[in-house]
């Protein structure tokens, strides 16, 4: 059991840096792969509306600048085709000439599609105060 556990955070800690590093060097097609059609965020800094995916890639790919990004911590938990990730994460990063660095608590769920390809549905960012 605790082999199957150390295999899964391995994926999801590879999907998690693929798809930041894909936020970071502007590369949509890879960033679109990993994000299901549905993908909705939330986020305190949409006061209270949820973005949609075409809305995350035209905002990742264009104002939202990263310059490093880190995971601190990943803790998995999967169920079935279903996975929550819960992480500890640090970024800085500029949107739209503005400094969003900081260190965030975020909780991405992820679903195995009928491919067997994981995809990202869902994230929920929450700004840890300074």
């Amino acid at each position: 059991m605790a082999q199957a556990q150390t295999n899964w955070q391995q994926t999801f800690t590879d999907l998690e840096n693929r798809w930041m590093n894909a936020w970071k060097d502007k590369d949509e097609k890879v960033a679109s792969g990993i994000m299901a059609d549905d993908f909705t965020l939330s986020s305190a800094f949409l006061k209270g509306k949820t973005m949609n995916k075409q809305a995350w890639l035209q905002l990742a790919m264009s104002g939202y600048n990263c310059q490093s990004f880190n995971f601190d911590s990943i803790k998995v938990r999967r169920y079935n085709n279903t996975a929550v990730v819960d992480s500890w994460y640090q970024q800085q990063a500029t949107l739209n000439g503005k400094d969003r660095s900081g260190n965030f608590l975020i909780t991405d769920v992820w679903i195995k599609q009928n491919d067997g390809k994981w995809q990202v549905v869902s994230r929920h960012s929450s700004l840890l105060e300074k």
